[in-house]
């Protein structure tokens, strides 16, 4: 079998989801300005509805989030923080248990929401092996989910031609039917949620909170979700909130688990949290979890890391976006367009 020929495009950038052999030449962004793209060929502009894949929440290039990244850079850049700590990651943690679902007490930071999940689902695989648990190696997840490209959350994810290739890498996980609201399917996914539960061999069901992002936009229920987070109690399975699309205003309030009643185990952040000006994440976990991590055995010290782990202007970045909320009237804008539905 021959293969194509070769044709290096006019760039040599790679751009992600893109097959470069048919798509056409990206359209190059010379500023942007609240909801508006700005073309470098000075005559289009675009409205950004898609958020630059849901990350701005304030419009782009919001004065306050700016300002707050320039007076950063005056005094940090990168921080080693495996020994190490500073002010606005402390300040931001804080920040963020105390808006955050309660019961909800440490936060581990990453840089993305792809991120986010990993650890997650590793802080909850590291909980149960440093328990002694270890037969509780299951993952559960919902049809049809997205939660990220890196090899354990494209394992939780659905399969199909985005996972495909990687198939060899990737891991089997329990799944669990889409509860379609109004149809047998709401029976079905608590049903089987509760079959795999009692089989003592789950570790932790993943979820998107009321919305199936990539998945399609898929809708379900508030009420669902609280009953599921009642199943996993009831046989002590860890529920992962994955809020990296949903939070930060995307469902009406600021987290999507907000509106079952309920706290997760473990909650993942990114996409907003910066007001989507910069990059990073957080997985914010129970006292627990971290227990679970806590002793003088180093092997079960939770090994996860990144470079760029807490990266103080991005922490600065995401304390100006959550004075925002506290400032100007996002709440309100957020029921406004919530009414005009």
């Amino acid at each position: 079998m021959t293969r194509p020929e070769a044709h290096p495009p006019p760039s040599p950038i790679w751009h992600p989801f893109t097959q470069h052999a048919t798509a056409p030449q990206p359209i190059r962004i010379a500023r942007t300005d609240g909801a508006r793209l700005y073309a470098d060929d000075g005559a289009r502009i675009i409205i950004d509805a898609i958020s630059s894949w849901w990350v701005i929440t304030h419009g782009h290039r919001h004065p306050a989030i700016m300002a707050a990244i320039r007076e950063a850079t005056e005094t940090l850049d990168q921080v080693i923080f495996a020994g190490f700590t500073h002010a606005p990651a402390e300040d931001l943690a804080r920040d963020l248990i105390a808006i955050a679902p309660e019961g909800l007490a440490q936060v581990f930071y990453s840089d993305s929401g792809s991120t986010a999940v990993e650890v997650a689902i590793k802080m909850a695989l590291g909980t149960w092996a440093n328990r002694g648990e270890t037969g509780r190696t299951r993952i559960l997840a919902l049809e049809h989910a997205y939660h990220g490209d890196t090899i354990g959350t494209m394992s939780t994810g659905a399969r199909g031609v985005f996972t495909n290739a990687y198939q060899p890498l990737l891991f089997e996980v329990g799944r669990i039917p889409f509860p379609s609201p109004g149809t047998p399917a709401v029976d079905q996914a608590l049903t089987t949620l509760e079959a795999e539960c009692r089989t003592g061999h789950v570790a932790a069901l993943l979820v998107e909170p009321l919305i199936l992002g990539a998945g399609g936009m898929l809708i379900w229920e508030a009420a669902t979700l609280e009953e599921m987070a009642r199943i996993c109690r009831a046989h002590g399975v860890l529920l992962i909130a994955d809020d990296v699309m949903t939070g930060f205003g995307r469902t009406g309030t600021l987290f999507a688990c907000e509106q079952a009643g309920i706290t997760p185990d473990i909650l993942c952040l990114a996409k907003g949290l910066t007001g989507g000006a910069i990059p990073l994440a957080a997985t914010l976990a129970t006292a627990d979890i971290f227990a679970a991590h806590l002793s003088p055995d180093r092997a079960k010290t939770f090994f996860h890391s990144s470079s760029y782990t807490a990266n103080p202007i991005a922490c600065a970045a995401a304390r100006a976006n959550l004075q925002v909320w506290r400032d100007e009237p996002v709440r309100e804008a957020i029921a406004a367009l919530a009414k005009a539905q």
